[in-house]
C-alpha cells in the first residue's frame, strides 16, 4: 500500500513543515480510510512512516488496521525523492503486506513507477498493489472523497 497523510493544518504559521499536524478533515479522513482498508481485507504487517507530525497522527487514527503492525518511523520518508521510496518498496518481505505512509509528490511519482498509471493522491488517498513475479498491479485507489459519496 501506498498512502499520503491525512489533510494537514496550515493554521499556526510559526511551525515548520514537519510539525504541522492534522485538521479537522484529516482527523475525519484517516479513520474513514483504515476502515475502508480493514473491511477489504488489506491490514498491513509492516508500516513504514514519514517522521512529520501529521503522518504519524496519520497512522495513530488508523488504529483499526495497525495493533499487529510493526511500525517503522523513516526519516528518510519526509519529502522524499523516489529512490528513497524504491529502497523501501524493494525492502518489502514476500507475503507479507506493507504500507508506505508519507507525503506528495512522492506518493504519486511512486504509484507511477510501480504501475505506469497517472493517479491522484488526494490526503489520505492509499493505493493498493499486489506483487505478481517482480511485477507490481494496482488494484484499486482509495480516497475519502469517493468513499463518501459510496457511502450517502
Amino acid at each position: 500500500m501506498v498512502m499520503r497523510h491525512a489533510k494537514s493544518s496550515w493554521s499556526d504559521a510559526s511551525l515548520n513543515d514537519h510539525d504541522r499536524p492534522l485538521n479537522k478533515r484529516g482527523r475525519r479522513d484517516a479513520p474513514r480510510i483504515a476502515q475502508a482498508l480493514h473491511d477489504r481485507g488489506w491490514i498491513p504487517n509492516r508500516i513504514r512512516v514519514s517522521s512529520s507530525k501529521r503522518t504519524i497522527e496519520t497512522l495513530e487514527l488508523m488504529e483499526t488496521i495497525t495493533p499487529n503492525s510493526t511500525i517503522d518511523i523513516q526519516p528518510s520518508l519526509y519529502h522524499s525523492n523516489i529512490s528513497t521510496l524504491l529502497d523501501a518498496v524493494a525492502q518489502i518481505e514476500e507475503g507479507k503486506t506493507t504500507m508506505i505512509l508519507s507525503h506528495n509528490p512522492g506518493s504519486e511519482i511512486l504509484v507511477h513507477q510501480l504501475s505506469n498509471r497517472l493517479e491522484v493522491m488526494p490526503t489520505a488517498a492509499a493505493a493498493l498493489f499486489e506483487k505478481q513475479q517482480d511485477d507490481w498491479t494496482l488494484v484499486d485507489v482509495l480516497r475519502p472523497k469517493l468513499l463518501e459519496n459510496q457511502n450517502s
